[in-house]
């Protein structure tokens, strides 16, 4: 390239900025910055930009058609719902997404609550440490291919994945990967939230769209991935409950006030619902005089969900790649409008 890439970056995320502009790729970028001005300058200094790299501010149809030197806009994330998408194709400009490894650390802890309550692990684990073979009349034998004891514990409730229904309410970035994983293991995908996504999103992602009651009725997973706000304050309570299958199971990585605990436990005593799986809880660490810690349908964990932190930097780096595979004249990744694709020197 013969100039740095006049990028535009999401300045209202004042992580990114600073942590983008600290690698050793940023020497191939001219950053245009908008840090705490809003909306008005990021329209304004659009005009003079290359490329977007945005997160969580809007990226308007106007501003797009603004700036007449725009060639590829960089999604930090999967989910598009503040990019026009649809103007950017008009003017053929890429828009490409990229997962996040925050967001699939949370995702595949929701994966795993849910395949530990599903195949339950924990009572199989607690099994074979405290030897109950010893009050089962049972004692080891020496197995082969075929001279096994499948299941000799006796557990109970064992179920597969492959053809259940799993409820995702909160179909955002992280919503997305756990969608992916669950339509790998042959799950079927029903989603909720506040703005319901277009047909392209639910396409890709092979989710259905349903109403919140519906959803509650119908699947056998309900996975809470959204934020904590003041509208979803304990939005999942005893008339909830209720709803639910009694066979069905709660999976919890977003926040603990989502769920009323009371009507929780309350449900999970009186076989409501069947299971619980929750990374989070209303007071963290959960105190010891809770409720949940002495119930046999739980699955608890300390809020181990985000994972190792240790991808960030790399997802800014990928980020950042991504863009000069553009501007190189290389075909870049995650690409999901209908354009050209593939870009040229600068």
């Amino acid at each position: 390239m013969d100039r740095p890439v006049r990028l535009l970056l999401d300045s209202e995320s004042e992580g990114l900025v600073q942590r983008v502009s600290e690698l050793p790729e940023s020497r191939h970028f001219e950053f245009l910055s908008y840090l705490g001005q809003g909306t008005q300058k990021l329209n304004e200094l659009i005009a003079k930009a290359d490329a977007v790299y945005i997160y969580k501010d809007e990226l308007s149809g106007e501003a797009i058609r603004s700036a007449p030197a725009l060639r590829f806009i960089q999604k930090h994330g999967l989910n598009c719902k503040n990019v026009n998408v649809a103007a950017a194709t008009e003017r053929g400009i890429p828009v490409a997404t990229m997962p996040l490894f925050r967001n699939v650390a949370v995702a595949e802890h929701a994966f795993a609550l849910m395949i530990a309550c599903a195949h339950k692990l924990l009572p199989g684990h607690r099994a074979v440490e405290n030897a109950v073979y010893r009050d089962l009349g049972l004692s080891p034998i020496r197995t082969s291919q075929r001279g096994i004891r499948g299941n000799w514990a006796k557990i109970q409730g064992v179920i597969e994945l492959m053809g259940a229904s799993v409820g995702v309410i909160g179909l955002g970035d992280i919503g997305m990967e756990f969608a992916r994983r669950c339509r790998a293991f042959g799950m079927h995908v029903f989603y909720h939230q506040r703005t319901r996504h277009s047909p392209d999103v639910e396409k890709a992602y092979e989710a259905t769209y349903l109403p919140l009651r519906d959803l509650l009725k119908n699947v056998d997973y309900v996975t809470l991935i959204l934020p904590h706000t003041p509208q979803t304050e304990k939005m999942i309570g005893a008339p909830e409950f209720a709803l639910m299958k009694p066979t069905a199971t709660l999976i919890n990585v977003a926040r603990g006030g989502i769920v009323d605990e009371p009507a929780l436990v309350d449900a999970l005593s009186r076989g409501v619902i069947g299971m619980a799986g929750l990374d989070v809880f209303q007071d963290e660490p959960l105190p010891d005089t809770s409720p949940l810690l002495r119930m046999p349908n739980v699955v608890l964990t300390p809020h181990l969900g985000g994972g190792s932190y240790q991808g960030r930097e790399a997802d800014y780096r990928a980020g950042l790649a991504n863009i000069l595979r553009f501007f190189r004249g290389e075909k870049p990744a995650g690409v999901l409008n209908a354009t050209s694709g593939r870009g040229a020197a600068t």
